[in-house]
């Protein structure tokens, strides 16, 4: 079983926030797959990133 472990960064705001997220999932693929949808960078209007997801897998007994 596997988990994801979510990091939230806001770069202005210089906050950042680390979630497990709830569900489990049998494979790493599984895990992987919904990871991929999570994970993103925004940047602004000159390029600079603002704000930042960061998702990781883990082995649910290790959580």
């Amino acid at each position: 079983m596997f988990k994801l472990l979510i990091t939230l960064i806001n770069h202005e705001a210089g906050d950042r926030r680390e979630l497990v997220h709830n569900g489990r999932y049998k494979t790493r693929e599984a895990a992987l797959n919904d990871a991929q949808k999570m994970a993103y960078i925004h940047k602004n209007a000159t390029g600079t990133v603002t704000h930042e997801c960061i998702v990781k897998i883990a082995e649910a007994g290790n959580v």
